[in-house]
């Protein structure tokens, strides 16, 4: 049992490497690819041809940031290497909930630490939040549980280009939902996300990932599920635009026949090839990594992944939540899963009031109500982002949630 760090085959592996008509920086990236021979590419993948027609359409805001003329290989080799900078990727349909606050907590941050970016899927976010710290990319086709890759890849695209000093391989490209809030103040998150050398996953229990007969004929190959709220090195970044960018893994769902089956609650196991989830919570694993080749199902062992925070990965019939979660999201299903589980931890703390909805085994639980102690149990949490609130929840000891929120939480 081991992760392929190779091609499913050769012949899957040479979509990866062909010359691209996209950016410089795929291609470098692409090199680098190659030569690494890291990940794997499905057979069949559907090469990407959609082009950079977007990059024409830039905003004045964007164009001011990012100049998208030059490359990543235009840096001046000789120039200071400056200090490690957070990108954080907002995935957002129609606005971004509780914007005041987001904008409490980049109020004080040192502008060279951070840069932050907004993929909207309609016109109304990108009025929301012009004229902020937040810039909108151009707007790429998106499809819930089929595609979120792309939007979130369109900005980590530009995220790439930016090149205001050189880049620092301690630099984090974070992604964040418009559902989401910072669970600490931005110096804390700088601190902890510049720190790590690695991407932090979110790691669901065993029995959600998926599964499909190996080629060999022998045993499995099986795609580790992760959240989406993921937070990728510098590194890995780049290996995933150069990756996407080029057609890998896009056939990802068909080629495991997700959701192919009945969902119902509780009739899932581990390698039982009943394969529920979206694209977005398989592909960063499988493209970086690379599938798990599991001979026997009742085998445990430990894969120790270069730059995989909070490794290594136990495969186990019984694994729970591994890796790092940065972003508390509530799956009822999985609130009380045995072993290291920081999300029941948290939960734990909240006071009745706070306890936000339980959604269901389809959909994550929600805030529309706290109270002053449940945020405060969020500051004092493991975690760096909380999700799902609605817009102006309510505040169940105060007048004013988002003031309250800024007092107990960024302060």
């Amino acid at each position: 049992m081991s992760f392929i760090t190779g091609p499913m085959s050769a012949m899957a592996a040479v979509p990866t490497c062909r010359r691209s008509s996209r950016s410089l920086l795929a291609l470098l990236a692409i090199a680098s690819f190659c030569k690494e021979s890291a990940g794997i590419v499905l057979r069949g993948a559907v090469s990407n041809s959609s082009g950079d027609e977007g990059l024409a359409n830039s905003t004045p805001s964007l164009a001011g940031v990012l100049n998208s003329t030059a490359s990543f290989a235009g840096v001046n080799s000789s120039q200071q290497q400056r200090a490690p900078r957070v990108y954080f990727l907002f995935l957002a349909m129609d606005k971004v909930s509780n914007l005041d606050v987001w904008k409490a907590f980049f109020a004080n941050a040192p502008a060279q630490e951070y840069r932050a970016f907004i993929h909207c899927k309609l016109p109304s976010c990108q009025q929301q939040v012009a004229g902020s710290v937040i810039l909108a990319v151009p707007t790429v086709p998106s499809y819930y549980c089929t595609d979120l890759v792309s939007p979130m890849q369109q900005m980590v695209h530009y995220a790439l280009q930016d090149r205001d000093g050189a880049p620092n391989p301690y630099d984090k490209f974070a992604f964040v939902s418009d559902s989401s809030l910072p669970a600490k103040p931005f110096s804390y998150v700088y601190r902890t996300l510049a720190a790590r050398s690695g991407s932090d996953f979110c790691i669901f229990p065993s029995n959600e990932w998926a599964d499909v007969p190996s080629n060999s004929g022998h045993g499995l190959e099986v795609a580790v599920k992760h959240h989406q709220w993921l937070t990728m090195s510098r590194a890995h970044a780049e290996k995933s635009w150069a990756l996407w960018s080029t057609g890998t893994l896009h056939n990802f769902m068909s080629y495991f026949r997700m959701n192919a089956l009945p969902m119902l609650p509780n009739n899932n196991s581990f390698a039982d090839h009943r394969n529920y989830g979206c694209l977005d919570e398989f592909w960063y694993m499988l493209a970086l990594f690379g599938t798990l080749h599991q001979p026997n199902s009742q085998r445990d062992q430990d894969v120790h992944l270069a730059m995989f925070t909070g490794g290594p990965l136990r495969i186990s019939a019984h694994a729970g939540w591994q890796g790092e979660c940065d972003t508390f999201v509530l799956w009822a299903k999985y609130l009380y899963t045995p072993g290291n589980n920081p999300f029941n931890s948290f939960h734990s703390t909240l006071d009745q009031v706070s306890i936000p909805h339980g959604g269901n085994f389809a959909r994550p639980g929600w805030w529309d109500t706290i109270t002053t102690h449940g945020m405060r149990s969020i500051r004092h949490s493991s975690f760096l982002f909380v999700r799902k609130f609605i817009d102006s929840p309510r505040l169940a000891d105060g007048p004013s949630f988002t003031q309250a929120y800024i007092q107990n939480v960024l302060s």
